[in-house]
């Protein structure tokens, strides 16, 4: 599961974060802390709404068509072992398995369509 993450930063006057998801404003305390990162990161989703998601999640790894041995983006054969589930973060769906590299690869352009039109449109100087 892909993490949106922020630096501990104050979003109102009075201290308080908007969830990314239920776009509710509450306080730094209702969002998980990462101590795997640095500089005291917490996760944007409140712990409520982060719950919720990781139950989706999980019944999408269950309920999931089987794993192909192969990245469906890139099409180089991977170990089972080696494919990462990938869905939709607004609809939470299934889209595929994909390898790490593609896998972090749609993340880091914006997990959406429009990001990687404009990676192709700087590609190919259009």
């Amino acid at each position: 599961m892909q993490l949106e993450l922020f630096p501990i930063v104050e979003s109102k006057s009075d201290g308080d974060v908007q969830c990314r998801n239920c776009k509710k404003y509450l306080p730094l305390s209702n969002f998980r802390h990462r101590s795997d990162r640095v500089n005291n990161y917490r996760v944007k989703s409140c712990k409520t709404c982060e719950k919720e998601e990781n139950l989706i999640l999980k019944n999408l790894h269950d309920t999931a068509p089987k794993k192909l041995g192969f990245c469906e983006c890139c099409r180089e054969d991977f170990d089972n072992k080696d494919l990462n589930l990938d869905h939709c973060h607004d609809t939470l769906s299934f889209r595929g398995w994909l390898c790490g590299k593609c896998n972090s690869g749609i993340a880091l352009l914006g997990d959406n369509k429009e990001g990687v039109q404009r990676a192709l449109k700087y590609l190919t100087g259009k």
